[in-house]
Order: structure tokens, then C-alpha cells, then sequence
């Protein structure tokens, strides 16, 4: 039997995106959960302008904007000792009110949001059950899957214990970076182990400490060790995260008492009441799986890339994987993609998980610069790492390998107590500090990354291309094929809807100015494809708008990324548009298959 579901296993940030996505493509799936209930713990917690943009065309961004931290208490990342001791330096990120404000808003027509990841599943769970496409099963445990020709079959265990096969024509793996799905599929996840943490899931009164430094992130380094506090939810809920070297320390070395005494070392306060909800341990990891695809299984989010959360790409990096894949499956399913369709999530998304990596690894590389300004060079990090590992330590009991470890970590971080000093070497330690610090702030300005995003092989052409370097920080809008279209609010049937807003799910749209609309709706009728054709009031005097030449269009996917830039000066306007659709492999047996858009 064809079923014309997709089974997605894992209901994160991801899994639980994909289905509602899918959902508005109009395709059925099956959202298996190993969990009954969202964690509690908080987990990533920067939701992009991207990623914004994506829960908007959702009709979720008010929701998000209602939980989301206040706008204020976003402004800056501060370094200091102690969050009672002396500041060594802040990076802002972003300051409301301000000129450059002002220009990052007009860059899209929502903007990012800080949201812990525990309370954002709570409400996509309330979504998924709401939804009327979407069969979401809690409680249920990934087992195998088998293609069948027509097919998956995917084997779960139910919570009563019974094993359960499900049909769906394909299968999404967005179980997590210990994904059993990626695992049974043999993919390969090549790349090095940078930092073993612990995460401590905390709440106390910090406002006398927050009111002067509203941020999501704390970093405090101490004699006793090194620290950031993650502001979840102001002004009581944070997680504190610890380096530590296993396998001479261990998660159970990491008491509840332990880790409130190092927090009470990082605020500088040892009178202030710690509650101490969880304490957990994660590997902070580089790592990128070799494919994306195996057959009708696809992975997406941290089934397939894990990277250092120094820069925030890690959920959202995921959840602009399925936008990508939700509609080509749809496509798919419809009869109306065109050949290789399937093949083009992974040849666009990968080549981004990668970048991502990279671009996540320089953060925490550059963080390792502000360690080195205080005294704590990379190689004495190596050194740890190699002295927990070693077979010196190995060899000792281990009261006695835990005693020499913590040692030898309290001889270097001795220094740090000269960074809390008041004479000449504490004055010069926080001037080389603050240097370092203001270097960092590509871990926290990604607009051009995030927004800039641009593929260069996949559903799209190779043609009149307008090209341009991407900035990390800076995100410069540029019509280039590839490219997310960029925001711009346009007149459209009497109301002001955002450019972002007109890609059609069904079909390639064709967007031009109202004036043009004609030419461009005689020359798709001649193709012979029902292409949307939407033409709209674009009196923006700002760049690249301004200059986009009468008669020129751009034919947007459902994703709204820039498939072709159509000119009508190179054959007319049926010649541009045809050229484009050969190019992109739209034949006249897919385009027959296109649905009409009015």
C-alpha cells in the first residue's frame, strides 16, 4: 500500500518544525517521541531572525515574541571575574533604540528571540496536537526501519511495549545528536571531541547582579575555575556550564553541593540561596554527518551536524534544514518535483552545516584568545585534556588520580586571581583581557550568516548571478540566485505584506513589479506551467530594490530563496522565463503536475 505520510522520528525544535511545515504543505506524518513530556531542562536558547521568519510564516512569532526574554535584557555579553567582581569587557549585541537597531530591524519583518528550548517545545507539542495532519506519538522508541519499494517501515516499541511497524513514504531523523536513526543507517559523523561540560540547571535572585548587565550570557573566571551563566528566563532561572576532563572526573563527581559552591564562587556571593534542579553532561563536539540522505531517509538538525553552541547556529541551523526539505518532499509526494529534487536537500543544507561547523569552531577558538589574555594559554587546555586521559592517571586509584588532577587544574588556574587584582599586573591583565574580548563578537552578531544564507548548487540556475562576499556580522541584502529574497514591504492586493510573505507552496512564483505583471503572466501561460505570477507596488529606495531593472523578476521557490533572476533583455519575457525552467529541470511532464495559483 502507498501511504502519503512522512514519519519523522524526534519531536525537538526540528522534528516537531518539520511536521508542522509539512502540515501546511498539506502532507500527513507520524511524529514519533521517545519522550512523554518536553525536558524541563533548558537547552539552546537563541532563536535567529531567520528562524523567526520561518515560526512567522507558521503563525507562530507572537507566541514565541509573548515567552521570549524582554528586548532589553538581550544587549550584551559581559566577561567579568565575578558577577559581584570587577568587568573585564562586554560585547553588545544588540542595543534597542539605536541607529543600527533600527537598520538590523528593516532587514526582515520580524527579528531574533531569546526563548529556552524547553518552553519553545512545550508550545510546538501544543501545536502538533492541534493539528489535524499530524499524529503525534509520546512514549514511542525508534527501533529499525526497511524500504520497501513504495516505502518505509519504520519499527518502533510502543509505551506498553509492543514493537509496531509504521508506514510513511519517508522517514526524517531528527532524534538528537545520539541519533539511533543516523546510527541504524550507518552515516558516518567524522569530527573531534573539542570540550567536555557540564550543564547545571539552577534558579536564584540575581537582580541585584543583572541590573547593570542585561545579557544572555555570563562568562566569570575565577581561581576556582572557569564559567558561563546562561541567562534563561531573568531573574531567576539560568543554567551554569563547567569544562571538565573525564575520564578522572566524572558526572558523578558534580554534586549538587559541589556545583552550588561553584556558583557561589562565580557570583562572588556565598550567602545567596542556589536551588539546584538538574545537573547533566554533553560533549561539545565538531562534527558534520558525511550524507544527509540515504534513500528515503533524510537526517536534519543534530542527527546530522553537532557544533560548538559558541554562536547559537546549533537549532536554528535545523530548523532552516526542514524549510528546506518539507517542501520538496511535498513536492515530491504531488508528482509535480522535478528529477533529483530529493538529491538537492543535500547538496544546499550540507555544504551550510559545514560552514556552520567552522564558523562555530572559530567562536570557541576565539574564545580560547580571551583565556590566553588572562594567563590560560590553549596548550595548558591540552594539557588537562592529555593528563585526564593519560595512563599515569589511569594506573592510580582514583581518589588519589582525582586528588592530583584537581592539582594540577588549581595550579593554573592560579593566575586568574591576578585578573581580580587592583594593582599594576591586575590593571594590565584586564587591559590585554578586554582586547580579547572585543574580538568576539562574531559569536554573537551573525545576521550576515544567518540571513545571508546562499545555495550554490541545487534548484536553482547558475545565471545572471549578482554574486557579492558574505560578512559574517553584516548582513547586506542582495538579489543573487541562491539567496533568500530579501525583506521589503511592498504593496500586494491593497494591504503591505513583506516580500517574504508572496512565495507561493505549491508552485515557483514569479515576483515583478506591478507594472510588468502582465508580460510575465502571458509569458507563463505559454510555458505552459501555472506558475504563480505576483506583481506588487515596490516603492522601496533602498538597495537592492532600488536598482532591480523594470522588466527584470525573480522566481522564487517555496523557501523563498531566489531560483532565477529573469531578464526579459535576453529573449523576451517567454525566452527568459523558459530558459530558467529548463535549467531547472521543470519539464513539461512536472509542469503539468503543478497545481494552478491564482
Amino acid at each position: 500500500m502507498v501511504t502519503s505520510r512522512v514519519v519523522i522520528v524526534g519531536a525537538g525544535p526540528v522534528g516537531a518544525t518539520a511536521a508542522l511545515l509539512l502540515a501546511e504543505h498539506g502532507i500527513d506524518s507520524i511524529v514519533v517521541e521517545r519522550r512523554t513530556h518536553p525536558s524541563a531542562d533548558p537547552a539552546a536558547h537563541v532563536l535567529s531572525t531567520r528562524t523567526l521568519e520561518i515560526f512567522r510564516g507558521l503563525g507562530l512569532e507572537h507566541d514565541v515574541r509573548r515567552l521570549s526574554s524582554r528586548v532589553y535584557e538581550l544587549r550584551e555579553a559581559i566577561y567579568a571575574t565575578t558577577l559581584n567582581g570587577p568587568e573585564l569587557g562586554r560585547v553588545t549585541i544588540y542595543e534597542p533604540d539605536s541607529a543600527e537597531a533600527r537598520s538590523i530591524d528593516a532587514l526582515s519583518p520580524t527579528r531574533a528571540a531569546n526563548l529556552s528550548q524547553h518552553i519553545l517545545v512545550q508550545l510546538l507539542w501544543d501545536r502538533l496536537d492541534a493539528c489535524d495532519r499530524v499524529e503525534f506519538r509520546r512514549g514511542s522508541t525508534y527501533q529499525d526501519r526497511r524500504e520497501t519499494p513504495v516505502g518505509i517501515d519504520v519499527r518502533v516499541t510502543e509505551p506498553n511495549g509492543d514493537d509496531e511497524w509504521i508506514e510513511g513514504r519517508y522517514l526524517i531523523a531528527a532524534d538528537g545528536a545520539a541519533s539511533q536513526v543516523r546510527s541504524s543507517c550507518g552515516f558516518e559523523m567524522p569530527g573531534p571531541v573539542l570540550q567536555h561540560v557540564i550543564s547545571v540547571h539552577f534558579s536564584a535572585d540575581l537582580r541585584r547582579y543583572l541590573w547593570s548587565r542585561r545579557g544572555p550570557v555570563i562568562f566569570t573566571f575565577t581561581p576556582r575555575g572557569i564559567g558561563i551563566t546562561i541567562v534563561h528566563s531573568s531573574p531567576g532561572e539560568f543554567v551554569f556550564q563547567i569544562p571538565y576532563f573525564p575520564p578522572v572526573q566524572r558526572l558523578e563527581d558534580f554534586t549538587a553541593d559541589e556545583c552550588r559552591r561553584r556558583i557561589h564562587d562565580a557570583l562572588g556571593d556565598n550567602t545567596l540561596p542556589v536551588d539546584v534542579y538538574s545537573v547533566q553532561s554533553w560533549a561539545m563536539t565538531a562534527q558534520v554527518a558525511t550524507h544527509y540522505r540515504l534513500g528515503r531517509t533524510f537526517l536534519a538538525g543534530d542527527a546530522a551536524h553537532r557544533f560548538p553552541p559558541t554562536g547559537g547556529l546549533g537549532l536554528n541551523t535545523g530548523v532552516n534544514d526542514v524549510h528546506n526539505l518539507a517542501w520538496k518532499l511535498a513536492w515530491d509526494m504531488a508528482g509535480r518535483a522535478p528529477t533529483d529534487l530529493l538529491d538537492t536537500y543535500e547538496s544546499e543544507r550540507r555544504p551550510i552545516g559545514i560552514t556552520n561547523t567552522e564558523h562555530s569552531v572559530k567562536n570557541f577558538e576565539g574564545l580560547t584568545e580571551v583565556f590566553a589574555a588572562l594567563g590560560l594559554p590553549p596548550s595548558g587546555m591540552r594539557a588537562l585534556q592529555a593528563l585526564a586521559g593519560s595512563r599515569t592517571m589511569a594506573a592510580l586509584p582514583r581518589p588519589v588520580s582525582r586528588k592530583v588532577f584537581a592539582g594540577a587544574m588549581s595550579a593554573g588556574l592560579r593566575v586568574l586571581a591576578l585578573a581580580a587584582s587592583p594593582g599594576r599586573a591586575g590593571r594590565r591583565i584586564r587591559r590585554r583581557a578586554l582586547a580579547a574580548i572585543a574580538s568576539q563578537s562574531p559569536n554573537y552578531r551573525t545576521w550576515g550568516l544567518d540571513l545571508g544564507v546562499r545555495y550554490v548548487r541545487g534548484i536553482l540556475t547558475s545565471s545572471a548571478d549578482f554574486g557579492g562576499a558574505r560578512d559574517v556580522e553584516t548582513y547586506t541584502p542582495e538579489i543573487r540566485v541562491g539567496g533568500r529574497v530579501p525583506h521589503a514591504w511592498v504593496g500586494y492586493r491593497s494591504e503591505r505584506v513583506s516580500t517574504l510573505d508572496l512565495a507561493e507552496r505549491d508552485t515557483l512564483t514569479i515576483l515583478t513589479r506591478l507594472r510588468c505583471e502582465s508580460s510575465w503572466r502571458a509569458a507563463a501561460a505559454a510555458t505552459g506551467c501555472p506558475l504563480a505570477v505576483v506583481g506588487v507596488d515596490l516603492a522601496s529606495r533602498e538597495e537592492p530594490w532600488r536598482s532591480f531593472v523594470e522588466g527584470k523578476a525573480l522566481l522564487l521557490r517555496p523557501d523563498s530563496h531566489i531560483a532565477a533572476v529573469l531578464d526579459p533583455s535576453c529573449g523576451g519575457y517567454a525566452g527568459a522565463l523558459n530558459m530558467a525552467l529548463d535549467e531547472l529541470g521543470i519539464r513539461p511532464s512536472t509542469r503539468e503536475c503543478l497545481e494552478p495559483t491564482s
